[in-house]
């Protein structure tokens, strides 16, 4: 079989894994009224207010408000996506349609450190099998004025995380999937291939 041909195939290998998990990233960049939960503004419909305009990334949320930044508050000004973060409030989840495989990213402040702050189950709403859990450090005072990226890793396909734990403390910013190691060395593999051979020719 042909180096080209080679190529062809891994990169159509690797092409489900990336489509499955490329479109999901959430920054919550919207004009959030204080208490407004983030519900289907994410999944082709609307916040608990009635505003929609969310990319359809296939993600609801269930008691998960988004928070925004004005003159008067000015808390989240250090997040990465300045104008809008989320918390948690009472028993919380985001749902993922697609599901996602190998990992989650995203940045979060808090003041205390949360066991199992971040739960990664294989159901909708926390039901099924629990993939893994992820817990978080202190990492900034009351003001939510600084922010760490974390990347918690699990096995199998999650459909749902479980906020629950970081109710009320963690402000959660620029959710993303994180695609399986072995997908990407595959996609590495098959464009370093590629360009071998184009160097050849």
């Amino acid at each position: 079989m042909s180096l080209s041909r080679l190529a062809a195939l891994a990169l159509l290998a690797a092409a489900p894994a990336f489509a499955a998990t490329a479109p999901l990233a959430v920054d919550f960049e919207a004009d959030w009224a204080y208490g407004t939960d983030v519900n289907d503004f994410y999944n082709g419909g609307s916040a608990s207010d009635g505003s929609t305009g969310g990319a359809n990334l296939g993600v609801s949320f269930v008691n998960v408000s988004g928070l925004s930044n004005d003159a008067n508050f000015t808390y989240y000004t250090g997040a990465p996506s300045a104008q809008g973060v989320a918390y948690a409030h009472d028993t919380a989840y985001m749902n993922v349609d697609a599901g996602v495989q190998g990992g989650l990213s995203f940045f979060y402040a808090t003041p205390v450190a949360i066991t199992g702050a971040v739960q990664a189950w294989s159901g909708a709403n926390g039901t099924g099998t629990l993939l893994g859990s992820f817990d978080l450090a202190a990492n900034t005072s009351g003001g939510y004025d600084a922010w760490n990226k974390a990347v918690f890793t699990f096995a199998g396909t999650a459909k749902s995380f479980e906020l629950s734990a970081s109710s009320y403390v963690v402000a959660f910013d620029n959710i993303a999937a994180v695609p399986e190691p072995a997908s990407v060395a595959l996609m590495l593999a098959g464009l370093g291939v590629v360009a071998l051979r184009r160097r050849k020719a």
